[in-house]
């Protein structure tokens, strides 16, 4: 049984994965190398747990618990005697191998997991002592607020470290995990990167950003469309998870990165963080299209809502299909991924039955 926690890494992910873990009742010790990282993380937590005090999700008894339930600590060798260990760092191949040779001699009888969300499980852990005692477990941002774990296992993973991370997750944080094997971008960065991408290819003269992000909102009943999701993650971001997605698999022409996305990115127009992207922000609100990611649109015809839409969820839905016929997941494990990971109504399969997808 897992009991107590170790995270490497006190940044944003490690500190969130830090909070939740606290809050459901676990103690954690947190290990970063940067003395500033580490430093910096009470203040941290106090904050997040304060938030959520003033949101009632936490009574104030509860965030004090939770904030002495977690000890910062300079040393790796202090995180001896986890039960499991959950690596945020960096996403830096090297970095986390090194990390996971030492931790595999540091707690030689924990269950060691990596966070990543773009690099391969078992390459990460190719220099960890016992690989039948490694996975992934793929956290979203914020953890505290997100359900959804992607757990990753690798062909060394033994199935009862498998099966006592999948506990922990689901009865110990009560999050919500589905079991994907080690393939590039799992099964949320995989299976919508045709969102993001498709979407580019769909734009023309008379088909706008807007036309498209209306058509996903009006007929998919989805939150937001690709290119004001785009806007809110990055465009560098966004353009960095599919240039190593597609790269890992062969560059499919499928997943080509866009020419448009990368001007925009070379030009520093990375989104709304930068107050332009495909779209024009003042003061973190949209105010319209971008006049220079409009520029030199192809010359098209108008498309239709419900074809914008049936465009892109049938791109989805073709690489849903793929990830079940690699053996890669399951239908219902993509289904819930998309669910959760997106805020979507329903996942890709789901829409087959409806006929959403024509």
């Amino acid at each position: 049984m897992i009991q107590r926690v170790a995270i490497v890494g006190a940044g944003t992910m490690g500190a969130g994965i830090a909070q939740l873990c606290a809050q459901s009742g676990f103690s954690v010790k947190v290990h970063d190398p940067l003395p500033a990282a580490l430093a910096a993380l009470p203040a941290r937590l106090k904050k997040s747990f304060d938030t959520a005090v003033l949101k009632g999700k936490l009574t104030t008894q509860q965030a004090e618990r939770a904030f002495f339930a977690v000890t910062g600590v300079p040393d790796i060798n202090d995180l001896a005697g986890a039960d499991l260990v959950i690596e945020a760092a960096p996403e830096i191949l090297t970095l986390k191998q090194d990390l996971f040779e030492k931790l595999s001699q540091v707690c030689p009888d924990g269950l060691l997991a990596t966070n990543t969300s773009s690099l391969s499980v078992a390459a990460i852990m190719k220099k960890a002592k016992s690989p039948e005692r490694t996975l992934g477990v793929h956290f979203f941002n914020p953890p505290v607020a997100m359900k959804l774990v992607e757990m990753i296992r690798t062909e060394a993973t033994a199935p009862e470290a498998f099966q006592a991370a999948w506990e922990f997750l689901l009865m110990g944080l009560r999050r919500t995990p589905v079991d994907v094997k080690d393939v590039p971008g799992f099964i949320v960065n995989r299976v919508m990167r045709p969102y993001y991408v498709a979407a580019q290819r769909l734009v023309n003269s008379r088909t706008s950003f807007a036309a498209v992000d209306e058509g996903c909102r009006s007929i998919g009943g989805v939150p937001m469309g690709p290119f004001e999701l785009m806007d809110l993650i990055g465009l560098d971001t966004n353009l960095a998870i599919t240039t190593a997605i597609y790269e890992a698999l062969g560059r499919p022409e499928r997943f080509a990165p866009p020419a448009r996305q990368k001007d925009l990115v070379a030009g520093g127009m990375n989104g709304k963080k930068a107050g332009k992207g495909f779209y024009l922000y003042l003061d973190g609100k949209k105010t319209g299209e971008s006049p220079e990611a409009l520029n030199g649109l192809p010359p098209g015809a108008v498309l239709t809502a419900k074809e914008i839409w049936s465009s892109l969820a049938g791109a989805i839905m073709a690489e849903a299909e793929l990830l079940v016929a690699e053996g890669t997941a399951g239908a219902s494990d993509i289904d819930t991924a998309v669910k959760l990971a997106m805020n979507f109504p329903k996942g890709p399969f789901e829409w087959r039955k409806e006929n959403t997808v024509v």
